[in-house]
C-alpha cells in the first residue's frame, strides 16, 4: 500500500484527498486556542467543533499564494476569490475526510512512516537518509519532528483512504471502444472569417452612441486613486555592524544548502536515432538493429565525423545539430538510454534500444560528481547571512517603532532618534513604483483601510524597511469626456463593427443551411477555406485560436452540417461547415485500447472519489454561527452578542465569518 502511494503521491487522487492541507494546520482536527479563554468558533461537523483561529491559518495561507500569483491585481481581485469561504470549505473537506478516515479504521504504522520520512529526497545526503541533517533541518524551520512526522502520517493517512475509495472504479471494453471511436474520428470542414475590422468604414457613431457608452463605461477612463504619505527609513546598512554571524551559522547553512554547492555527475553525449513504431514486429526491430549497426561501425571509423553521420542518418529532432544532446545528469533521459552513455568512456561508441529505437550514442566527455568546499564559499554564505539579518533587524527596528507610533509619539521625533529625517513620497497610483524605494510591494493592501494621519505597518523594501503614515488619499475620478473621446470613439466603432461581422455570419449560416449542399457552396465563395483532416482538439493549420472551431464541426451531423452559430476565432467570426467525416479504423482503436483504458480508469476512479466527498458533505451536519438569540456568548465580543448555529450555506449564514 504505502509503496503504491509514494508512487502516486502527485496524481489526482492524493491532490483530491489532500486538498490543501498545510502543515500549519494538519494536525489541528479540533477546537483550539492560544490562552485560557475558551477558543472563537468557525464552524461544527457532524458535532466536531472547530476553532476560528483554524480557518484564519488556512485564510492567510491562501491570502499569501494569492498575492504571489496576482501580483499588483490581488487587491482588486480579491473580493471576487472569496477566499474566507475556500478556506472554510478546505476545513469542512480535511475534517469530513479526517472522520471517514476514522470511521474505516484507516491507521497508518510508525514503520510506514519512518519509511517515507527516509525516502524523502530532501533529507538525504548522497542518496541516503542522514537523521542529523533530518532535525537539523526542521529546527531551521522551527518544526519538531513529532511535529512533521505527524503531519506525514495524516497525508499517508488520506492517500490509504484516496486508494480505498477510487479502487473499485473499473471501465468496460464496449465504454473504451465508444470512447476511442469518438476520440479517434477525423472531419474535414470549410469555413470563411467575418473579421470586424473589415466592417469599421461601414459604421457610423453619433455623440449620443459615445456619450451613452462613456458613462456607462466610466469605470476604464478613470485617473486611479493615489496616496501621499511621510515616511522614516530603517537601511539596512545601518544595521550590518550589528550583526554577528558565526562559524556554525555559516557551516549549517552549507550544509542545509548542499545542493547548491554540489555538481551532479554528468555526460557530455551525442546520438543518432533510428525509429521504430509504437509497436514494432519482431522484423522491424531486426531491421532497424541492422541498420544502427552499419551506422555505428561507419562511426567507429578512425576519424569518422559523427555529427555528419548524425544529420545523414539520424530521424531524432537532434538531427540538425549533429546529434548534440548537449550534458545531462543521471535521471534526465530514458534508463536504457542513460545506463550504456553513463558507461561509456569519452569517445567511445555504443549502440542501445529504447522506445523510440535504436540510438548509436556518442560520448564526448565525462564530469564525475564535485562538492565546492566551504572553504571556497564561506565568504559568499557569511555575506549573505549578513545581509539576511540585516534586513530583519531593520524590519524589526520599524516594527518597534510602529508600536510607539501607534502609542501617540510622532513620525519626527522617531526619525530624529533614528539620525534620519521624515520623507515625502509623490502621489502614488496602486502598482507604480515609488521613487527612492526600489522593492517595495502591497504598500496598498497594507494601507486600504487607513485614512489620513494614520500609520501603515512596517513594509520593507530592497535597502530595509520603511515606517510610514498616510498624508493624503486621492479617490478615483473620472477622466474628463473630451480627454477620452478618442479612445470612446475607438472602442464603440469597434464593438459596432464586431456586431456587424458577427450578423454578416449569422446571415452566412442561415443562408447555407438551405441549400443542398452547403460545404460546396461556401468552398466557391472568395475567402473561404478548407481544412485537412483534423483530430480532436487539434488546431486549424495557419489559424490559431481555431480549436473552438474544429470543435463545433465535430459536433455537426453528417445530416446538418452548418454550423448553428458563428465561431470566435480570434476576433473574428467564422462561418463554417462539416463536409466530411471519417471514422476510426479498426486497427486505430486497437492500437489505442490500452492506453485508453488507464485514462478512462483514472477518470473513472476520480470521478468516485469526487462523489465520495460529495455524498460525505451531503450527509453531513455543518453548521456556522451567526449573531442572533441563544444562550450561548461568541467569546471575545460584547456580553449581550449572542449565537446560533445555522447551516453552512443557508441564507442566514450568508454573512457568517465577515
Amino acid at each position: 500500500m504505502l509503496q503504491m502511494m509514494r508512487k502516486h503521491a502527485g496524481n489526482w487522487m492524493i491532490k483530491i484527498l489532500l486538498g490543501a492541507i498545510a502543515l500549519a494546520f494538519a494536525l489541528s482536527w479540533g477546537a483550539y486556542n492560544y490562552g485560557g479563554e475558551p477558543p472563537r468558533l468557525a464552524v461544527k461537523i457532524n458535532g466536531e467543533s472547530i476553532a476560528e483561529a483554524r480557518v484564519s491559518d488556512t485564510y492567510n495561507n491562501l491570502v499569501e499564494q494569492s498575492k504571489q500569483r496576482f501580483g499588483a491585481q490581488f487587491d482588486q481581485i480579491a473580493p471576487l476569490l472569496n477566499l474566507r469561504q475556500q478556506a472554510l470549505n478546505t476545513i469542512v473537506d480535511q475534517v469530513l475526510l479526517n472522520q471517514a478516515a476514522n470511521q474505516m479504521a484507516v491507521r497508518v504504522s510508525n514503520q510506514e512512516v519512518a519509511i517515507q520520512v527516509a525516502s524523502t529526497p530532501a533529507f538525504q545526503v548522497n542518496g541516503r537518509f542522514d537523521e542529523r541533517y533530518y532535525r537539523r533541518l526542521l529546527e531551521r524551520n522551527r518544526l519538531a519532528p513529532e511535529t512533521y512526522e505527524a503531519s506525514v502520517r495524516q497525508e499517508l493517512r488520506m492517500a490509504k483512504l484516496a486508494a480505498l475509495v477510487a479502487g473499485a472504479g473499473q471501465v468496460t471494453p464496449l465504454q473504451v471502444d465508444q470512447v476511442l471511436a469518438g476520440q479517434l474520428a477525423q472531419v474535414k470542414g470549410v469555413y470563411l472569417l467575418f473579421k470586424p475590422e473589415d466592417y469599421k468604414k461601414e459604421v457610423k457613431t453619433t455623440d449620443q452612441q459615445l456619450q451613452d457608452y462613456y458613462k456607462k463605461n466610466l469605470a476604464s477612463y478613470m485617473n486611479p486613486a493615489m496616496v501621499v504619505f511621510d515616511y522614516v527609513v530603517f537601511p539596512v546598512a545601518a544595521q550590518r555592524d550589528q550583526v554577528q554571524v558565526t562559524d556554525q551559522d555559516v557551516s549549517d547553512t552549507y550544509d542545509m544548502e548542499r545542493d547548491r554547492y554540489a555538481k551532479p555527475e554528468q555526460v557530455g553525449a551525442s546520438h543518432i536515432l533510428i525509429k521504430l513504431p509504437e509497436k514494432p514486429s519482431e522484423a522491424e526491430v531486426a531491421e532497424g538493429k541492422a541498420e544502427a549497426e552499419k551506422i555505428m561501425a561507419l562511426a567507429k571509423k578512425k576519424g569518422a565525423d559523427f555529427a555528419a553521420l548524425a544529420k545523414k542518418y539520424s530521424q531524432g529532432p537532434s538531427a540538425a545539430q549533429g546529434g548534440e544532446l548537449g550534458k545531462f545528469k543521471r535521471g534526465a533521459m530514458v534508463p536504457e538510454f542513460e545506463k550504456l552513455a553513463f558507461s561509456l568512456k569519452p569517445g567511445e561508441v555504443g549502440l542501445v534500444r529504447t522506445k523510440f529505437g535504436w540510438h548509436v550514442i556518442k560520448v564526448n566527455s565525462h564530469d564525475q560528481a564535485t562538492v565546492t568546499p566551504l572553504e571556497q564559499v564561506k565568504g559568499e554564505i557569511r555575506k549573505r547571512l549578513t545581509e539576511r539579518q540585516a534586513k530583519d533587524m531593520a524590519q524589526a527596528a520599524a516594527e518597534r517603532a510602529f508600536d510607539r507610533l501607534a502609542m501617540g509619539e510622532s513620525l519626527e521625533s522617531l526619525a530624529k532618534e533614528n539620525n534620519t529625517s521624515v520623507q515625502n513620497s509623490p502621489k502614488v497610483a496602486q502598482g507604480q513604483k515609488v521613487e527612492g524605494l526600489p522593492g517595495l510591494k502591497d504598500f496598498f493592501a497594507a494601507a486600504q483601510d487607513l485614512e489620513a494621519g494614520q500609520p501603515v505597518p512596517a513594509l520593507t523594501f530592497d535597502n530595509g524597511s520603511i515606517l510610514a503614515v498616510i498624508k493624503q488619499r486621492i479617490p478615483a475620478q473620472a477622466k474628463p469626456f473630451k480627454q477620452v473621446e478618442e479612445d470612446v470613439r475607438a472602442a464603440v466603432v469597434a464593438g459596432m463593427a464586431e456586431v456587424k461581422a458577427k450578423a454578416e455570419a449569422a446571415k452566412m449560416l442561415g443562408d447555407l443551411a438551405g441549400v443542398k449542399e452547403p460545404a460546396k457552396e461556401l468552398a466557391r465563395i472568395p475567402g473561404a477555406k478548407q481544412t485537412d483532416w483534423l483530430k480532436k482538439g487539434a488546431q486549424i493549420k495557419d489559424l490559431s485560436g481555431s480549436g473552438g472551431l474544429v470543435h463545433a464541426l465535430f459536433l455537426r451531423p453528417e445530416i446538418k452540417p452548418v454550423l448553428t452559430a458563428p465561431v470566435t476565432v480570434n476576433g473574428a467570426f467564422a462561418a463554417g461547415v462539416l463536409a466530411e467525416r471519417k471514422p476510426a479504423t479498426e486497427q486505430e482503436i486497437k492500437d489505442k485500447r490500452e492506453q485508453f483504458n488507464e485514462i478512462l480508469l483514472s477518470q473513472e476512479r476520480r470521478q468516485m472519489v469526487q462523489a465520495f466527498l460529495g455524498d460525505l458533505r451531503a450527509a453531513a451536519e455543518i453548521l456556522v454561527p451567526v449573531q442572533g438569540k441563544s444562550e450561548s456568548p461568541i467569546p471575545g465580543c460584547d456580553s449581550r452578542s449572542t449565537i446560533i448555529w445555522v447551516p453552512m450555506g443557508s441564507p442566514e449564514a450568508a454573512g457568517a465569518g465577515k
